[in-house]
């Protein structure tokens, strides 16, 4: 992850990063988009591929590149760790906004209708408790999702299979002779 960020650090790769994003380029594109000589670009190319945030694919002389995202894959989890807090902390703004958006469509629309509009509420204020309820809602379902995770990532107790126990067939009696019976005669 560390080749992720230090690759990420320099403006002109990004700047690569963004104009391979659109659509794949050969080199000679991107010297030509980049401005830059091409031995200082195949540097920047070297440790974007290298950091797994490019792949190569050349054909006789030329190399075409392209995003390989198996290299955000690691970003985004780490930045995941930190999104849900932001997204928290957002929310509340977000809903202040909103609640901005309805006050200044409602004055928009009193100068087009002529009259005033009287809202029975401020919408500042349904703006914020929308955000907060957003807020609530986002930290009560991870909290529920990360039970459900761990209830699934728990490993199962595996019983010990009791083995049934073979029944051995009883050893084969030898025919024992009769002895023949005297008949009683009267």
């Amino acid at each position: 992850m560390t080749d992720v960020f230090t690759a990420l650090s320099d403006a002109k790769r990004r700047t690569i990063l963004e104009l391979v994003a659109s659509e794949p380029r050969t080199t000679a594109a991107l010297v030509k988009s980049t401005k830059l000589s091409a031995t200082v670009l195949e540097k920047h190319l070297k440790m974007l591929v290298g950091a797994s945030l490019l792949k190569v694919e050349t054909k006789g002389k030329t190399n075409t590149y392209s995003i390989d995202n198996s290299g955000f894959g690691e970003a985004a989890k780490w930045f995941g760790k930190f999104g849900s807090a932001f997204v928290s902390g957002q929310a509340d703004v977000l809903g202040e906004n909103l609640g901005n958006l309805i006050a200044n469509a409602a004055s928009w629309l009193e100068k087009k209708v002529g009259s005033k509009i009287d809202l029975d509420f401020d919408p500042e204020e349904v703006g914020k408790e929308l955000g907060k309820k957003l807020s609530d809602a986002k930290r009560d379902t991870t909290a529920k999702v990360k039970v459900v995770v761990k209830k699934v990532k728990k490993p199962a107790t595996k019983k010990p299979v009791a083995k049934k126990p073979v029944a051995k067939k009883p050893a084969a009696k030898k025919p024992v002779a009769k002895k023949p019976v005297a008949k009683k005669t009267r």
